[in-house]
């Protein structure tokens, strides 16, 4: 469709970054921690290590601020490695860490190394007295990738992916090395036997540890897929189960041989049950990590749903009763939650979970974990497992049906899911894609494509997408214009029905060069575009570009309401640039977000802008601390394209959700005008 836009004949206006001083809050949801110096709980967990003390130490491969390594008790985090501290930690980790009265010992990369081949070839030691320095520490490197380590005497063991087990002193000098059938996690019993755990094949390998002969190996029942192994003080054999059953399963050692004791947890974790995806104790999502101290305390802690690293870090610790002692979770990773607008805010959907949020608890502690929405079990296809970098949400209602809508990292894709709270509980099943060149509609409804569902839809390279409360489905082409996709109906499987052939195409509206964020308002026919034009241009990838402009009458005879030129400043890297990232429309406001900071204005990354919909006039900004101490957030990094969400509430307040990439969560902020 094309349009004779009415540009008004005035130049754009220009914002000012300061305006009247606002009363609001900040707030978070996702992480048990606010970030900085108060510490995370990592974006994931691939294998955590428990000392006789109750010390638990964790790591990850990739952390997005570098907190790859943190040393946890009772439920409150004591240090953590950090871009900032001492040196920081490499780029790429590794999977396996391991600890001493002295010492954490753990694999990792090479300095600054973004290449994934050298992630976990290096084996490092730092001291337990200060984890975060990397002066003192001490490498080897190996060459190749370790997959388990541990303590046994006065060696350390690494189980290497050349199917080599390597021993060391305590200074990291190679002694002696053997071949082993796979290499899995390590773990040193009492008598220093090693044991180790092969997922490939479900067995159990236990060896001497002074010329790795083999001592006993077993085959643990089918389906079981041990993830860590790990001793109780007593000798019992811990094993994470990251199969089906997504349990712990605890056997005695009997002459040599395990011996099955019992299983911790509800068989099918989270996911049984007459509600498929509630959470709850010992209901467990993906069991990856392992340990127990000596006053009898059992710590797990669950990690990444296949591929989809990012947001899965669920640690706990369990008394010798059973009972829960302490959580910790970060669940919100290049995601941005969304509101419920049925519970007037008290329901949030994130990308793979769903909250619930009470307002009256104080900062931090609002929001509460209900249930996980994917199941890797049921839909295989499902994207989520394949991929971190999907997120930041629209959940709509449409004729009693509950949707979840989100794209990729990047903007190209539009990802569609349904819920069937009958048969699948809490889990949120794929049902229709929308991209730059095809339409998958499931209309078999069994959450997998197929050859006759998916439709050519040719479109353009896309950076900003949009949903309307009556699913419509708005898409921001870069060059090639605008398009809208109807919902045409829900079929009797509760699939959204979309057609190629119903979208309709708007021209790229004067004076944009590029487009990159949209929002569309149909009570009032106005649409909000954000992008950039050859005066006023985005820095780089991510952001949404400095100019944004209202269109009234979009439908009939579009013309310009007001453009407005955000505050933009460039970098040296054009990645840290101060530039709005995203906006969203609520009530009689806009709301921009930023991603980079502004040191001249004391502005961090994460400030809101706020504009009045109607004039576009500046009314003010909210903003995290800017400060690292403390327990206020002190900043919020955008690394999605969709990365804010507004929603008024019954009593007039407003609440927004940003996206904070480097801290895995999100900020909330609450403001009444």
């Amino acid at each position: 469709m094309k349009f004779l836009f009415a540009l008004l004949l005035l130049l754009p206006a220009s914002t000012p970054i300061r305006g009247a001083d606002l009363h609001y809050t900040v707030s978070w949801i996702g992480n048990s921690f606010s970030g900085g110096d108060a510490g995370w709980v990592p974006q994931d967990v691939e294998d955590i290590f428990v000392t006789p003390d109750g010390t638990l130490y964790t790591t990850v491969g990739w952390e997005e601020h570098r907190g790859n390594i943190a040393a946890i008790k009772d439920g409150r985090i004591l240090q953590q490695s950090a871009h900032w501290k001492r040196g920081g930690i490499d780029r790429l980790v590794g999977t396996t860490i391991t600890a001493d009265d002295r010492y954490i010992y753990f694999a990792t990369g090479t300095p600054n190394g973004h290449d994934s081949a050298v992630q976990g070839t290096n084996l490092a030691r730092r001291d337990r007295e200060d984890i975060t320095d990397r002066t003192r520490e001490l490498r080897c490197e190996l060459g190749v990738v370790i997959h388990g380590v541990a303590r046994a005497g006065a060696h350390l063991y690494a189980a290497c992916a050349d199917k080599r087990m390597r021993m060391f002193d305590l200074n990291l000098n190679e002694l002696a090395e053997w071949p082993i059938p796979q290499p899995g996690e390590l773990a040193a019993a009492p008598d220093n036997a090693l044991w180790m755990v092969v997922p490939e094949t479900g067995a159990l390998v236990s060896f001497s540890p002074e010329d790795g002969s083999v001592i006993t190996e077993f085959h643990l029942p089918s389906g079981v897929v041990p993830t860590d192994v790990a001793f109780t003080a007593a000798g019992e054999l811990l094993i994470a189960d990251g199969g089906p059953a997504r349990q712990i399963h605890l056997y005695r050692i009997v002459n040599g041989t395990p011996q099955f004791s019992r299983s911790l947890g509800e068989k099918q974790g989270a996911f049984s049950g007459e509600t498929p995806g509630r959470f709850d104790n010992w209901r467990l999502i993906a069991p990856i990590g392992v340990g127990a101290d000596h006053a009898g305390n059992v710590y797990v802690a669950c990690g990444p749903y296949a591929k989809a690293q990012g947001g899965t870090a669920i640690i706990q610790s369990y008394a010798p009763n059973d009972r829960l002692n302490w959580r910790l979770m970060s669940t919100e990773w290049l995601d941005t939650a969304d509101f419920d607008r049925t519970s007037d805010g008290a329901v949030l959907f994130g990308s793979k979970h769903r909250y619930s949020l009470d307002l009256d608890q104080p900062p931090g502690r609002e929001w509460a974990l209900q249930a996980v929405t994917l199941n890797p079990d049921l839909f295989p296809e499902d994207p989520r497992l394949h991929s971190a970098a999907v997120g930041g949400v629209w959940h709509r209602v449409i004729d009693g049906h509950s949707f979840l809508f989100f794209p990729d990292m990047n903007g190209g894709r539009l990802f569609i899911y349904r819920f069937e709270p009958n048969t699948y509980g809490e889990i949120a099943i794929p049902c229709a894609t929308i991209t730059t060149d095809q339409i998958w509609i499931d209309r078999d409804g069994n959450a997998a494509s197929a050859p006759d569902e998916i439709q050519p839809n040719t479109t353009g390279e896309t950076r900003g997408w949009f949903v309307e409360a009556n699913g419509t489905v708005w898409q921001a082409t870069r060059h090639a214009g605008i398009f809208a996709y109807p919902m045409l109906n829900i079929s009797e499987r509760g699939v959204p029905q979309y057609e190629p052939s119903n979208r309709t195409h708007f021209e790229q509206p004067q004076p944009f060069s590029e487009l990159r964020r949209i929002v569309y308002d149909r009570s009032h026919d106005a649409m909000y575009l954000g992008g950039s034009t050859p005066q006023a241009k985005a820095e780089h990838w991510k952001p949404m570009g400095p100019n944004l402009i209202k269109f009234e009458q979009w439908h009939a005879q579009p013309k310009i309401g007001w453009h407005k030129v955000l505050p933009h400043e460039t970098a040296p890297g054009g990645h840290e640039s101060f530039e709005p990232c995203d906006l969203a429309v609520e009530g009689d406001y806009a709301f921009i977000v930023y991603a980079g900071r502004l040191p001249s204005q004391n502005l961090p990354t994460g400030t809101v802008m706020i504009l009045r919909n109607k004039s576009g006039e500046h009314v003010g900004h909210m903003q995290p601390s800017g400060n690292r101490t403390g327990t206020v957030p002190m900043d919020a990094l955008q690394d999605i394209v969709h990365s804010i969400n507004a929603y008024q509430r019954s009593d007039g307040e407003y609440l927004i959700l940003i996206e904070d990439d480097g801290y895995t969560k999100n900020l909330l902020y609450r403001w009444h005008p």
